[in-house]
């Protein structure tokens, strides 16, 4: 089985979704198509993965409050109005207010 990778670490799994994500400038890569030593090579390049990513990995390892969840609902109802400055803004206030739930609950 083939993937397709470019130097930043975007990954994709046809040429199309290559060519469209990373322009000309991707490799192929083989991929072991057995179940466990594909799971291993996945888990290993980190494919699909956001855990480079401590912010989020916090956030997701906790449920957000009611308050955070308000806030996610309230960027989600400007991203259908097309108002994504207040958008972005919204998300920011909720990631706030997630994490620093998840990081005062651990001590």
């Amino acid at each position: 089985m083939k993937l397709y990778k470019n130097s930043n670490g975007v990954w994709a799994g046809t040429q199309a979704d290559a060519r469209k994500y990373c322009g000309k400038g991707y490799s192929t890569v083989d991929v072991p198509t057995d179940k466990p030593n594909l799971l291993g090579f996945l888990n290993l390049n980190q494919v699909g993965s956001v855990a480079s990513s401590p912010t989020l990995e916090e956030v997701r390892t906790g449920e957000p409050t009611k308050e955070a969840m308000s806030w996610f609902n309230w960027a989600m109802d400007c991203m259908c109005r097309g108002q994504w400055e207040d958008a972005k803004e919204m998300q920011r206030k909720g990631l706030e207010l997630a994490n620093d739930r998840t990081t005062t609950s651990d001590g």
